[in-house]
């Protein structure tokens, strides 16, 4: 019993896993691609809404490519929704301005330019076709930009003191908590970060809706293992690996034909 609850006690937190992506896609497009687990998330239950399929990523402007297992942004950026590409089926997966929406992924600046240079690149929630919260490197000029939250209409932006050096990869980690009308970022949490360390927040009483997540960037900047969840741990816990779950199972097997 102890060697079955200890390889699959790492299941637990991701109950309200929404969705992931790997970006294994090859040198291709990614637009119209399905992949990764989820986004099929239904949230709320629409009369009549057919039965939910993944979403499809979109392009929302300018352009990117897929190198080596990684999503590549350049003066572009590529959209998905949470609960399917039909209206009634976005409309389920949505965060109707309650609960709260977690993410993380890794972002790698491929190079700064130069101070008096405008430079940004970021995760964007989006209400259907309109963003709404900018999580990331909120466009800067200075000779060090700094991770940060722009929130357009609710205090604008809000700035760390962890600089965007480039070649490093780091994750960050968003929230977007309608129900206590605030907005958090983390960089590089670690595991004696909580739901309530984060290292930059904003107040945010927006009454919008989440129903999407938008990578993009006005230079080179690649990303990867994106999560979307509805708590902390959801995106921040490892996923089990095979040798884990196969493990569980064995014990598991040995379990039952001792009661046998």
């Amino acid at each position: 019993p102890i060697l079955l609850i200890s390889a699959f006690s790492p299941l637990a937190p991701h109950a309200a896993l929404i969705a992931t992506e790997d970006f294994e896609y090859g040198s291709t497009s990614i637009e119209g691609q399905t992949g990764g687990t989820g986004w099929n998330y239904e949230r709320n239950d629409e009369a009549g809404a057919p039965p939910q399929l993944p979403s499809t990523w979109d392009i929302a402007f300018g352009g990117h490519e897929i190198v080596s297992g990684q999503l590549v942004t350049n003066n572009g950026g590529v959209r998905r929704e949470f609960g399917g590409n039909a209206a009634l089926n976005e409309r389920e997966g949505a965060f109707r301005a309650e609960g709260a929406m977690f993410f993380s992924t890794t972002m790698t600046v491929a190079s700064m330019l130069p101070a008096g240079q405008n430079q940004w690149a970021g995760v964007s929630s989006y209400d259907f076709l309109d963003e709404r919260i900018f999580f990331g490197m909120p466009g800067q000029s200075g000779a060090t930009r700094f991770f940060g939250i722009a929130a357009p209409g609710f205090g604008g932006d809000t700035f760390s003191t962890i600089p965007v050096v480039s070649g490093v990869t780091y994750t960050i980690v968003g929230m977007l908590d309608f129900d206590n009308d605030l907005l958090g970022l983390w960089v590089n949490p670690d595991g004696s970060d909580t739901a309530s360390s984060f290292d930059v927040s904003a107040a945010y009483t927006g009454g919008n809706w989440s129903t999407a997540l938008r990578l993009a960037s006005g230079t080179p900047v690649a990303w990867d293992n994106l999560k979307v969840g509805t708590s902390f741990a959801d995106v921040t816990v490892p996923e089990p690996s095979a040798s884990l779950l196969a493990l569980g199972t064995a014990g598991l097997f040995f379990l039952v034909r001792r009661r046998g």
